[in-house]
């Protein structure tokens, strides 16, 4: 959360070069030529500053010399910038070198911003103020939100003493840190107290008769405004999961002019039933004040009754790579090894070039031409896997979308699908 202080906010761009000076009492303000006794007692002083200021700090870089440190760096907690490192994307090495690892594509915080405290040593005794560098070039943290900095995650002496007195108590850690919680902040709180920066911002949660979180939305205002440009066709999938709470991530997704995906907007829910998508896409609809034109999920008919229920006149359509992801599993090792098979199918689900009557006969030529009806791997219940699917040509192949939105048909297929190589490569394992 963003504070909205005695600064322009139009021109706040992280990284831009913008001085952002936020104005404390001079008794907490570092200043050339102060003194200090250690370099503790020099951080402790700075990092009161930016608390009060609004940022967070760390230890930087020293200069030693003979064992002594000399010089001290103390820089704002996003300085500097990230560094790049190079891996082998096919995990090819030599022998003599170790492997290359993917790594995962994390955030950072770091925008290059020069603020800093250096510390001179001074005849052997004090460390004085050098060089202090007082703007920023990114946004101050609210005083509501500097407990999530990281330099200012520590407990109070007040804090401690209620912890110390309420295990004297016998209560475990999970009801002090609720009754700690109650008192200082509650999750309510911290999602009301962002309205009061983000005038734009929308958020809705639903608790069960114990109190639990169960289901949560939020949107802010740059998800507002993709929705807007590029709402009219969304996506949301529920297979992710947070990794502590076991709750479902459920992401909704638009794609721009640029063929990027945006997001517009996110949610958690505890359980995958009707009633909680029914929830998620109503707090949506409360948000947005419009309905996509088309929606694109996965297979879960809960999702299914859910968008038919709060989005009536919405067009809902299946993704067709976890379509196409299913067949190997479905159609058998034979056919799923079968060229021939693999390039036919494809060929006439992965395009819109072809028209609806000439899919369905090429289609069903498949179905006679590999015996689909006879294949024992495929679900007998349904009368074949691929069989079963031709009920469902207008949820899911691209042909049969003509007659739906012509002018994002382009960016849906690069919403729903990945490219035919890789389906193959999947079919193939």
């Amino acid at each position: 959360m963003e504070d909205d202080r005695e600064y322009d906010s139009s021109v706040l761009v992280e990284g831009q070069g913008v001085d952002i000076i936020h104005e404390v009492a001079s008794s907490y303000r570092p200043v050339k030529g102060m003194l200090f006794s250690s370099i503790d007692q020099a951080f402790d002083f700075y990092s009161e500053y930016a608390n009060k200021s609004g940022f967070g700090v760390r230890k930087g870089g020293s200069y030693m010399h003979d064992g002594v440190i000399k010089t001290k760096y103390f820089p704002c907690c996003k300085e500097g910038h990230k560094p790049t490192k190079s891996f082998d994307s096919k995990g090819d090495c030599n022998e003599s070198s170790k492997p290359f690892y993917k790594r995962r594509k994390r955030p950072t915080i770091r925008c290059g911003c020069r603020a800093h405290v250096q510390l001179k040593y001074v005849d052997g005794v004090v460390f004085e103020v050098n060089d202090f560098v007082e703007g920023h070039n990114h946004r101050m943290v609210a005083d509501s939100d500097m407990q999530f900095v990281r330099s200012a995650r520590k407990l109070t002496h007040v804090q401690e003493e209620a912890i110390y007195e309420l295990s004297n108590m016998n209560l475990g850690p999970v009801k002090a840190f609720n009754l700690m919680r109650t008192q200082y902040s509650s999750f309510e709180k911290r999602l009301c107290a962002k309205r009061t920066f983000s005038s734009d911002y929308s958020f809705d949660y639903d608790v069960n008769d114990d109190r639990e979180l169960i289901r949560v939305f939020w949107a802010d205002e740059i998800s507002k405004s993709n929705y807007l440009a590029f709402g009219d066709i969304i996506s949301f999938d529920a297979t992710f999961k947070t990794n502590k709470y076991k709750m479902i991530f459920v992401p909704f997704t638009a794609i721009d002019n640029h063929c990027h995906s945006v997001t517009v907007g996110a949610g958690l829910l505890a359980s995958e039933t009707i009633k909680s998508y029914t929830w998620l896409l109503q707090m949506l609809l409360k948000s947005f004040g419009s309905a996509s034109k088309v929606v694109v999920t996965d297979q879960d008919l809960a999702m299914k009754q859910a968008i038919a229920s709060v989005f009536p006149n919405s067009r809902h359509r299946l993704c067709m790579w976890h379509i196409m992801k299913k067949v190997a599993d479905k159609v058998g090792a034979d056919l799923c090894n079968n060229e021939d098979f693999k390039s036919r199918l494809c060929n006439i689900v992965w395009t819109d070039s072809i028209s609806p009557y000439e899919f369905v006969e090429k289609w069903q030529t498949i179905m006679v031409e590999f015996e689909i009806d006879k294949n024992k791997c495929s679900c007998e219940k349904e009368g074949g896997f691929l069989r079963c699917k031709i009920m469902d040509f207008n949820a899911y192949v691209p042909v049969f979308w003509r007659l739906c939105l012509r002018r994002k048909v382009s960016l849906a297929k690069s919403l729903l699908q990945h490219a035919p190589a890789k389906d193959l490569n999947n079919m193939e394992d």
